[in-house]
This record gives C-alpha cells, structure tokens and sequence, in this order.
C-alpha cells in the first residue's frame, strides 16, 4: 500500500475518533445542527468555529504536501476545480447539507466510491465536461435521497407514538 493511502486513512481515523469520541467533536455536530442552541447552553460557538477552521486549515496543508510529495510538482492551481469532488464525497457519505449530520467513514466511502466513479468515466472516455455533469447529477441524487430520509426520519416517531 502507498504510503498516502496510510496518510489518508490515520487523518480519517483521527477525525473519526475526534468527531465521536471527544466533547470537541460533539460541539461541532451540535453547532452545525442548532449554533443557537449551543450558544445557549453556554458554549463559546466562536471559539469551536475558529478551531474547526484551524484543523480544516492544518489538514488542507498536510493534504497539500502530500500531494506535491506523489505529484514533485507544486503549483497555486493544482488543485482548482476539486471542491465539486470533495462537496460530492462528503453528501454521498451520508453528510447532511443541512448541517449536524455526517461521518469521516462515510466521507471515506463517499470519495471511494466517486474515485470509481470517475475511473470509469475516464476508463470510458467521457469528456471533462460531461464527467462533472455526471458528478453534479450524483450530488443532486444524494441531496434529493437525503431531503427525503431526514423528511421520514421526522415522520416515523410520530407515526410509532400514536
């Protein structure tokens, strides 16, 4: 195995673990779901806002790195265009546009599965263009299935109480 697939997975492990098993991680899910409500409850939301960029910021410099290392090449434009990609990883794991939903297994598998997605378009010869139409129309398709879950999700208490 490279060793940035042993890279990427320590981050997501890190990151799941943060996320699921520290107060820290479960502030940044509750401050996604309701910041008032967190503010309320007499957390400082600013403060866990600023680490989150922080961490967000820390990671993208690793992730930046270890590019350049696989690519020996760095350039300010070399990653340009792949927010659609990592936007689509992160709603195909599960992750709520909403906010407070979400998981760094499911982002893992989110991009795994776009990663073979987009192997098979270019294995196929679909153009640029097209191979993000594609990746827009999967990232409409999660957000449509996620809508529709989270609308049964809020039904189906109502529905067992009475």
């Amino acid at each position: 195995m490279p060793t940035l697939f042993w890279i990427a997975l320590a981050m997501v492990a890190a990151g799941h673990f943060v996320l699921t098993r520290t107060v820290f991680g479960r502030l940044v899910f509750a401050i996604g779901s309701n910041e008032e409500a967190v503010r309320l409850s007499g957390h400082r939301t600013s403060v866990v806002k600023v680490s989150v960029f922080v961490i967000s910021g820390l990671t993208v410099g690793i992730a930046a790195v270890t590019y350049m290392a696989r690519l020996n090449i760095a350039s300010p434009i070399l990653g340009d265009g792949d927010e659609l990609n990592a936007i689509a990883a992160v709603v195909i794991g599960g992750a709520s546009l909403s906010g407070g939903k979400g998981s760094m297994i499911g982002t893992l598998l989110g991009a795994c599965l776009l990663g073979v997605l987009t192997n098979g378009l270019l294995l196929m010869g679909v153009s640029d263009f097209q191979r993000q139409m594609i990746t827009g129309l999967v990232i409409m398709v999660a957000v449509v299935v996620d809508h529709y879950r989270g609308r049964l999700a809020a039904r189906l208490p109502a529905e067992a109480g009475s």
